[in-house]
This record gives C-alpha cells, sequence and structure tokens, in this order.
C-alpha cells in the first residue's frame, strides 16, 4: 500500500520529464519548418537545392563551400551561370516581412505569402532595356551603294595596270583585333580585326584601282615572341612568288591610345588614324632602311594629301621589322585598342587610293631606269 502523497510524487515526477520533452520537439519541429522554408527561399535558379544542400553538401576541396556550410546565412543566392553574390539577411527576412505586408487588392499576393514556393516559380518579367551605342560604332551603310534604276550607270571596271599582284599584304600580329568590337585586344591562335582592314584594302586596290594584290592571312602570332621570324618566312614565300611587287604592307594596330585620340574625321565621317612605322640598323644590319623611310615619307605626304589628317606621320623604332627584305615595304598601325573593326576597315577602304598612287609611280620610275 502507498499513501497519497506517494503518487502525487509520481505524477508530479512524470510531469516533470515529459513536458520539456514535448516543448523540444515541438521546437525541433518548428525549427525543421523554418528551416526548409528558408532553403526554398534561397534557392533562385532551377534546379538549385537551396539552404540545406549548401549547409550540408561541402567538401574539404572547396573552400567556399566550407565557409558556406560554416555560415549558412551566408548562403549563394546566385545571380546567373557563373555569376553569384553572399545572401544578406534582407535576403533571408525579406520574405517572411513579406508574409505581414500583402496587399488585400493582390489576391495572388496573398497566395503567395502562404505559399512561398509559389512566389519563387514566377517566370520573369522580360524588361525593355535601351542600349546606347556610341554613335561612331554604330553600323552605318556602305560608302557607296549602287542600285540599278536610279539614273547612275554601274561604274566601268578599272584598267587592270599588270597581270602579276603589285602590292603584297601580310600580318606579323595577325590575331590583333579592336576591342570595341570584339571586346579583347588579341585573338590567340586566330584572326582578328587587322586582317579585315587588310582584306578591305585588297580589295579597294583589286575593284577600283585595277593593282592586282597578294594577300596571306597565314597566323604568324600563335607563339608572340617568335612572331616576326614566322612573318618573315611568309614574306620571302610572297615575294618569291610576287617578283613585280611594288609596296609591301605589313598590317598592324596600335595600342596605347585613348578613345579620343584614335579618331579622326574624314569627309565628315570618323575613322581609325594610320602610323607608319620604319625599322633601323639601331639593333642589327639594315643598311637601306633609308630607302624605306624615303618612302614611307613619301607615302603619307599622299595619304594627307588625299585625306587630311588621316596619317599620324613615321615613326623610326630599332627592330628591322622584316623591311630589310623590300626597299618599299612599311608597317602600318591602323587605329588602337580603343577603335572598332568598322572604323579601322573604313580607313583600309582610304588607303586604296594612296597606296594605288605610289604604285604608279613605282612603276613610271622603273620604267624610265628601263629607258622606255
Amino acid at each position: 500500500m502507498y499513501y497519497e502523497g506517494y503518487y502525487n510524487y509520481r505524477r508530479n515526477r512524470s510531469r516533470r520529464f515529459f513536458l520539456p520533452l514535448a516543448g523540444l520537439i515541438l521546437l525541433l519541429l518548428v525549427l525543421y519548418k523554418l528551416t526548409g522554408y528558408m532553403a526554398a527561399v534561397v534557392t533562385r535558379e532551377p534546379g538549385d537545392k537551396g539552404l540545406l544542400h549548401v549547409v550540408s553538401a561541402w567538401s574539404q576541396k572547396d573552400p567556399a563551400g566550407i565557409l558556406r556550410a560554416g555560415l549558412p546565412l551566408m548562403a549563394l543566392a546566385g545571380e546567373g551561370e557563373g555569376s553569384h553574390r553572399w545572401a544578406s539577411p534582407s535576403d533571408l527576412a525579406g520574405p517572411l516581412v513579406a508574409m505581414f505586408t500583402v496587399d488585400r487588392q493582390q489576391p495572388i499576393q496573398m497566395l503567395q505569402s502562404q505559399m512561398p514556393l509559389l512566389a519563387e516559380e514566377q517566370p520573369p518579367q522580360e524588361e525593355s532595356v535601351a542600349v546606347t551605342v556610341p554613335e561612331s560604332v554604330q553600323e552605318q551603310e556602305p560608302d557607296t551603294v549602287f542600285r540599278p534604276g536610279e539614273g547612275d550607270e554601274a561604274p566601268a571596271e578599272p584598267v587592270l595596270l599588270s597581270d602579276d599582284c603589285l602590292v603584297i599584304i601580310y600580318f606579323t600580329h595577325t590575331g590583333e583585333t579592336y576591342a570595341l568590337t570584339d571586346g579583347v585586344e588579341r585573338l590567340h591562335g586566330k584572326k582578328g580585326g587587322v586582317v579585315k582592314v587588310g582584306e578591305a584594302l585588297q580589295k579597294e586596290l583589286e575593284q577600283k584601282h585595277g593593282i592586282k594584290v597578294a594577300l596571306s592571312d597565314a597566323v604568324n602570332d600563335a607563339n608572340y615572341g617568335t612572331s616576326y621570324s614566322e612573318s618573315q618566312e611568309t614574306l620571302r614565300q610572297l615575294l618569291e612568288q610576287n617578283p613585280s611587287a611594288q609596296v609591301v604592307l605589313d598590317i598592324h594596330r596600335d595600342a596605347g591610345r585613348s578613345r579620343n585620340s584614335s579618331l579622326v574625321t574624314v569627309d565628315g565621317r570618323e575613322v581609325a588614324p594610320v602610323l607608319m612605322v620604319v625599322g633601323s640598323d639601331a639593333r642589327a644590319p639594315f643598311p637601306t632602311w633609308r630607302q624605306n623611310y624615303d618612302f614611307a615619307r613619301e607615302l603619307v605626304s599622299e595619304i594627307e594629301k588625299q585625306y587630311r589628317g588621316l596619317c599620324l606621320g613615321v615613326r623610326i623604332k630599332e627592330g628591322r621589322y622584316n623591311q630589310f627584305m623590300h626597299p618599299r615595304a612599311v608597317l602600318l598601325e591602323v587605329g588602337s585598342v580603343k577603335n572598332s573593326t568598322e572604323e579601322a576597315v573604313r580607313t583600309g577602304r582610304l588607303l586604296a587610293g594612296p597606296v594605288a598612287e605610289m604604285v604608279k609611280r613605282s612603276l613610271d620610275r622603273e620604267r624610265e631606269e628601263e629607258g622606255y
């Protein structure tokens, strides 16, 4: 037989044990639901597994993953492929606050406040974004367009000066390009914007001036350190195949110029300026470099005569730049990194007139020397 106080003691002892246990279980359930909700909130992209995955799925080889697991509130919120930002406390607390600030006039918001995943699954609304493109970079109509039936006849075919190629165009730094168009300064192992400039010059010379051009777009700068050795072999082959060549042009683009100094206006249009570079005998034997220098100065004078302001002059440098292989070989820097390809291509077209004039003068001098 137990007295009444014993039963009261057993009853009170059971309450002291089970009540805290029930409270702990209830707290764990609340935390589990809250964590699940936070996991759904943090997920921003399809396939993302949310905060729980961030906390549990980490690797010793991923320092950022360890940091995210140790600091769950700093979980990734995700803003696109390969680009993320750290979630701020407002990223996690915002949806909780939104539950108590529902617009009763918007039924969809009431549903989203009760079903958070519904809010997360809404497709993004397309926005109209106005992109301002500098006028100098905008696509423009070709310089000359022939339209039959408008009163003008198609231009006559130019008289071919010679059956031989009289101009050689090649590229030591074939990958050099224009960052305003391509976003980079150089295309490694590929053909950059300078090749398009050379092709535009070739087209103008052949179609408007009757001068055949031998152009090589061989990539000579796959190994940048040996680019001049590679292009020397390219030029050697071109000269062997085209012994009648009067002018040799190695087309590059400049690097160290601002956007403002990379533009000149010719006939009302913005184009890339040209800088002529001539080598010397400062580093290696080059006894005839002054012939190349005199030719460059004459070409600059002709460019200035036809298109005032287009050329920035001649610069003498210490290297030979393969110019010892031909007395009328020069290096042309057409524009800079800050130009667009179209601006440089316009310059390539403009250069055709002065180059054609130099070819004709060279042929006349040869004829005079031969007694014609």
